[in-house]
């Protein structure tokens, strides 16, 4: 019978590398912050998606038309002419003219308040649903709008639309970008710790080799240890993420949903956060493994 087909008792196994050596609760511990950081990057990947999808969503279903004139009579003609167009078109839905005071309070921000007089003449906002096959061939609406109501513009939002998607887009490829890096931060952890424990048990490697265990049976012990230790260290720092985006999105303010991402429980993101033990405790055990087989094979060469 070979060495590599002796069982170990199931229960009382012992580690080839000594727990305080290299690959103890320090590792451990690094794995578990990496795994906390794999997740945020995760997550924020999701936030950013999902944001995008909304906004561009809201936009993408509304068109909005400006009606401007040289005085509050003249705008009022004008917006009447335009509603009247919209109401006329097949696809249109949901039509809706702001009053002067949304208008005004749309220009707080910047002018103030109160600081409008009667007289000023504020361009008028119209706001409609159109189906996605109007919305395709939008020209026609534009060109019967220009010639009812002249001072009338219409804008499908489609210039921030695509800046929308743009920014998603990059948000999305730096998250996935940092969610690799921390990956392959854990894998050089991993080729290192592993390294170091061969080195420092050099002599117990020695003398299972003279009772004949082999490279495949000494790589598949250590693989198996880093395969747990990533595993704990992924689940312990996954789960600290988790806790703490789920925390935090139960301080949202009135401003999510307008300006910021919708931090709240997504089921989709847990599933993939579920997923970061998984991949670093993959990414550890076969690092380990790849590591000890060059190793083993460089000393012997």
């Amino acid at each position: 019978m070979s060495y590599d087909e002796i069982e170990l008792p199931k229960g009382r196994q012992t580690a080839l590398l000594p727990e305080a050596g290299a690959a103890g609760t320090p590792l451990t511990i690094v794995i578990a912050v990496l795994a906390f950081m794999a997740s945020v990057a995760l997550a924020g990947y999701f936030m950013v998606s999902r944001a995008a999808a909304d906004w561009t969503g809201d936009l993408a279903g509304t068109v909005t038309v400006q009606v401007k004139g040289a005085n509050n009579t003249a705008i009022e003609l004008e917006a009447r002419a335009a509603m009247r167009v919209l109401e006329m078109t097949d696809g249109v839905s949901n039509i809706k003219k702001l009053s002067r005071e949304d208008s005004e309070a749309l220009l707080e921000p910047w002018l103030g308040t109160d600081n409008l007089g009667a007289e000023i003449p504020i361009p008028a906002l119209i706001t409609a649903s159109v189906t996605p096959v109007l919305r395709k061939n939008i020209d026609p609406l534009r060109a019967d709008l220009a010639a009812s109501a002249p001072g009338a513009s219409l804008d499908d939002h489609g210039i921030w639309n695509d800046r929308l998607i743009g920014a998603a887009r990059r948000g999305q490829a730096i998250a996935f970008i940092v969610f690799s890096f921390v990956l392959s931060a854990a894998a050089c952890v991993i080729i290192f710790a592993a390294r170091a424990g061969l080195a420092a048990n050099r002599d117990i490697v020695e003398v299972m080799h003279l009772v004949g265990a082999t490279d495949k049976f000494i790589a598949d012990q250590v693989q198996r240890r880093y395969f747990t230790l990533g595993l704990r260290g992924g689940a312990v720092g996954a789960l600290a993420a988790a806790v703490i985006l789920f925390t935090a999105a139960s301080f949202e303010t009135g401003a999510e949903g307008f300006f910021l991402p919708n931090l709240g429980a997504n089921p989709i993101m847990l599933i993939w956060l579920a997923f970061v033990p998984l991949i670093l405790c993959g990414v550890a055990a076969l690092a380990a493994r790849m590591t000890v087989l060059k190793v083993l094979n460089d000393q012997l060469a």
